[in-house]
């Protein structure tokens, strides 16, 4: 059964913005976690009430992958005090 996997990221906690090194953190943990690939939009978000860059990783699956402990490192890294993880069953065809 095929999933799709969204990872919601908030930006540096100070500044409300997403630098080139927290980035480059974000893609390196990416690579890693979705070697089969992956979508990384860039936006804006809002958190608390509080307006601020924003990361969405999408990947789809073809089974239930388990990532917790690996967002437990990225959030450490990033100094986060939380990120979203997102599963959802799908169905998909490539053409």
């Amino acid at each position: 059964m095929p999933y799709r996997v969204e990872v919601y990221i908030g930006s540096d906690n100070d500044s409300r913005k997403i630098c080139e090194s927290y980035l480059k953190k974000v893609k390196e943990w990416a690579d890693a976690t979705f070697p089969e690939g992956y979508t990384l939009l860039r936006g804006e978000g809002c958190y608390k009430g509080l307006s601020e860059d924003s990361i969405l990783i999408n990947s789809l699956s073809l089974y239930d992958i388990s990532i917790q402990h690996r967002l437990k490192e990225l959030k450490q890294d990033l100094k986060q005090e939380s990120i979203l993880i997102v599963k959802s069953v799908v169905e998909y065809e490539l053409i």
